[in-house]
């Protein structure tokens, strides 16, 4: 299969059958607890959730991750989650241990069990870097590596894509001129890009991702 191929048949099924299950269980969520998706999204990441509805969502969504790396082809990538912070915002007056300055210095500041997360955000607050009711901004992600390493295979394999495409000749003079003209709509001077309503989805379903966190 060349880098312009798409995935099988059977590949494009799995992953609009797991793709469905995830957002038919999130609707389930949505509509039982009369909450929006920043709010859900919010329980997701906290490490302090431990509702069933919240554990099994985030256990789709893990399944999810899987089955879109197998179309890739990338199934050595270990797909495990934990709780991590992107930093901490310290102010200046803030006296730490040594102990949390130095990890937070280091960027370990990504746990694999909830409740190192919670232990190490309970430390915080007893020193006074969280105050009253306030909470970390958690994300429940890959760590670092991961995310690192999938991402730098997007970027060789968009590189690749683009090689293929020159070869291709899809990036010349011409077939720009040709791409050009086709979108004008030709001599019906009809307009043929997305429908408004295909486009306004697309919008939702990035503002989703942000809400996720699951942005690369």
């Amino acid at each position: 299969m060349g880098p312009l191929d798409g995935p099988d048949f059977e590949t494009s099924l799995a992953l609009e059958d797991v793709g469905d299950k995830y957002l038919d269980f999130r609707a389930k969520i949505l509509l039982s607890s009369e909450e929006g998706l920043t709010k859900v999204y919010n329980r997701f990441h906290d490490p302090a959730e431990i509702s069933g509805e919240i554990l099994d969502l985030r256990r789709l969504h893990s399944e999810m991750d899987q089955s879109v790396l197998g179309a890739y082809k990338w199934d050595d990538v270990v797909t495990a989650c934990g709780f991590g912070l992107d930093s901490v915002d310290l102010a200046d007056d803030v006296q730490l241990s040594d102990e949390l300055q130095e990890r937070i210095a280091s960027d370990e500041i990504f746990f694999w069990d909830a409740n190192e997360a919670l232990d190490f955000q309970s430390q915080l607050q007893a020193q006074g870097v969280i105050t009253g009711r306030s909470k970390l901004p958690w994300h429940y992600r890959w760590p670092d590596a991961v995310r690192d390493d999938v991402l730098a295979r997007l970027l060789a394999l968009n590189a690749e894509r683009y090689e293929e495409e020159v070869l291709l000749g899809l990036h010349s003079k011409g077939a720009k001129q040709a791409a050009k003209a086709a979108g004008a709509g030709g001599a019906s001077g009809k307009r043929r890009g997305r429908p408004l309503k295909a486009a306004k989805a697309d919008e939702t379903e990035v503002h989703q991702a942000e809400q996720m966190g699951l942005g690369l």
